[in-house]
């Protein structure tokens, strides 16, 4: 295909890259005069209707995006019947290859590549796309200006955050993306959302640190098992210079459940360009970039007293490209000082790109008296604060310590929220709801809400004569999965029991919510098991109970001993566990009380009556057999003839 002209206009001189999707080819573009690259669809994939929806999707979305750390898309069209997309030429290596030519990277070039990166993400992530396939791979490294520019390449296989095309163009089931980065919602073909991305680069940055996979099962089914229910190795026992706050902060990146992990691109990349803090004993470094050669005596004038006492330490930079590689070689630097006016590389693009790479970081501009317009610019591009020439230095003592506390501040802020994020990991939800509430002097409140019960069927049969320690990893890895589910609809684990879990759902939508659970949790163990196979650790049923009405939510225990629990309690935490134990595997059984509800959007099956405790009279048992279209209100079109025209008479003698 070499020389060929697309359209007209691209001609291609070389192959230089193929994926999944097609291949890249350098081209000119004959109108401009420019080089650019070209990617083909593989022409085996053309006569696809999905594979063309897919390709012509990931133009649509990299056009969307205006970010440096995203390839651009200059066209998109086709040619002889194949699709083809137009894209910026870049020069350079790709992480992946960078790696494997380093073997793994130090935490400053780990952060600078993370960093940059989530700028990327964020981006698309605020457009409304999901990446699905970020991976090592799919970055590149470019050169501009002395500086490694990480950018996102191949949204081949992205979803739109609506859902509602989420699956549309692969098939059910299917796994789309490179199953070694995926996260666990991903993986077992659930829902997935922004922060399925950010597992993904949890995963390039630990593979960065460590040179390792945090997961990596010999083959599919085992690599499935590993991502979903296992551990991974602290990478500070495969690197051990790395800190324990390393480690920290990867239990919250990896986490199995996406409510626990972190919930922007931003806060992620804030928390992992911390670590190079250690424990926060270290000098204060503060970073001086000035073309002035008196700059360095008047700092070491200034500070010589913090150091003398070690708790302040200087590194200079005569332009912004020094400064730029300063901050590479020291990824821990508290505070940048930066003149405006430098050869080369000025201060307020330094401002910008420190601000893009190292957002701990903050940075105070010093100017000329007057300059408003370049004060007014570097506050805009995101300036901590600023300083007139020439200095004065009782003003230049203390902006540079009013500086560093609001940097320490930040810092230990971020480390509470670990600190919180681990008590909440503990602490049971209704728990710390309670604690949330703005009057705490009322203990008991009565609402509508419906309680499930979900329980792993023939649990206790599966795990005989297993040890405690493998019960315990068989009943973690089934609840990996569970609560996921439960919190992506809104719903609240009010206590695990057993190999059971009791579940509650208020607001709006609460029985649908509820019943929305409980099959998607019974979809997602089976796919589970058949990516799995024999060696599954994954329950093959569950029994389910669901019951709605108005939910006790009160203070119980011994108020004098000072032991109390917050909890659920009523009638109808009672009938969902009745119906819980009722349940053969794998069935969903609802009470009478909110089939008319429940028959507007779910299959129901009449299971006939049943006499339940602290009850007079027989309960009528639906099981919930599937989700349907909706239905016109108030009707109960899924519900067999008899069942509808006992309800009714039911209603009209009561």
């Amino acid at each position: 295909m070499a020389e060929a002209t697309i359209a007209g206009r691209y001609q291609l001189s070389r192959k230089i890259g193929e994926g999944g999707m097609g291949e890249v080819w350098e081209a000119e573009d004959v109108s401009l005069r420019r080089r650019i690259a070209v990617k083909m669809m593989s022409p085996d994939l053309v006569e696809s209707s999905a594979a063309r929806a897919r390709f012509e999707r990931e133009a649509m979305a990299i056009a969307q995006l205006r970010n440096q750390h995203v390839v651009h898309v200059y066209d998109y069209g086709i040619n002889a019947g194949s699709p083809y997309i137009v894209m910026e030429l870049l020069e350079g290596e790709d992480l992946q290859r960078r790696l494997d030519r380093v073997g793994r990277f130090s935490l400053g070039a780990a952060v600078a590549a993370i960093v940059q990166v989530s700028r990327g993400l964020a981006a698309a992530h605020a457009a409304g796309i999901v990446h699905r396939d970020l991976k090592p791979a799919n970055v590149l490294l470019t050169r501009v200006d002395a500086e490694d520019i990480a950018k996102i390449l191949d949204f081949g296989v992205i979803a739109h955050l609506t859902g509602s095309d989420q699956n549309a163009l692969t098939s059910p089931g299917a796994l789309v993306g490179t199953p070694a980065y995926m996260s666990p919602e991903q993986i077992r073909a659930s829902t997935v959302d922004h922060r399925s991305d950010l597992w993904s680069l949890a995963v390039m940055a630990y593979v960065l640190l460590t040179g390792r996979l945090p997961f990596t099962g010999r083959w599919l089914g085992d690599l499935i098992i590993d991502i979903s229910t296992r551990a991974f190795p602290p990478p500070s026992t495969l690197v051990p210079e790395l800190s324990p706050a390393v480690d920290h902060f990867f239990e919250r990146a990896l986490a199995k459940d996406p409510t626990q992990r972190f919930q922007s691109a931003r806060e992620l990349a804030s928390a992992f360009a911390s670590l190079a803090d250690g424990d926060g004993r270290r000098p204060a470094k503060i970073l001086v970039a000035d073309d002035e050669p008196d700059m360095a005596v008047l700092m070491k004038q200034c500070f010589r007293a913090h150091l003398r006492d070690g708790t302040c330490e200087f590194i200079f930079a005569a332009d912004g490209e020094e400064a730029l590689q300063a901050l590479n070689a020291h990824p821990d630097i508290d505070v940048v000082l930066t003149d405006i006016n430098m050869p080369r590389m000025d201060g307020l693009t330094l401002l910008a790109r420190v601000s893009e790479t190292r957002p701990q970081a903050r940075v105070v501009v010093v100017t000329a008296y007057g300059d408003m317009h370049n004060i007014r610019t570097a506050m805009n591009r995101g300036a901590f604060d600023f300083l007139i020439k020439p200095l004065n230095p009782s003003d230049l003592l203390l902006t540079v310590e009013k500086t560093l506390k609001q940097v320490s501040e930040a810092r230990k802020s971020a480390r509470s929220g670990h600190e919180n994020s681990l008590l909440k990991t503990f602490a049971s939800p209704l728990l710390v709801e309670r604690l949330d509430m703005p009057d705490r002097t009322i203990s008991t409140l009565v609402e509508p809400g419906t309680v499930a019960f979900i329980d792993l069927a023939g649990f206790q049969e599966r795990t005989r004569g297993k040890s405690p320690g493998e019960v315990v990893q068989l009943l973690n890895a089934n609840f990996d999965v569970i609560v996921p589910e439960i919190t992506l609809r809104g719903g609240v684990v009010g206590r695990f029991l057993g190999d059971a879990v009791m579940i509650l759902f208020r607001g709006r939508d609460h029985l649908t919510n509820a019943l929305d659970t409980c099959l998607a949790v019974r979809a997602q163990l089976e796919t589970l098991n058949r990516r799995a196979g024999k060696n599954s650790p994954f329950a093959r049923a569950l029994s389910m109970g669901v019951a709605t009405g108005d939910i006790v939510l009160a203070e119980v225990g011994s108020r004098s001993s000072h032991q109390l629990d917050y909890t659920a309690l009523g009638p109808v935490v009672s009938t969902a566990a009745q119906l819980e134990v009722m349940a053969q595997p794998n069935q969903i059984l609802l009470s009478g009380d909110a089939c008319v509800e429940a028959a507007s959007h779910f299959t129901l099956s009449d299971r006939g009556h049943r006499l339940l405790a602290g009850t007079h009279k027989p309960a009528r048992i639906f099981e919930v057999i599937q989700r349907i279209p909706s239905s016109p209100a108030g009707t109960m079109a899924n519900l067999d003839t008899t069942a509808e025209e006992e309800l009714q008479t039911t209603k009209s003698a009561g």
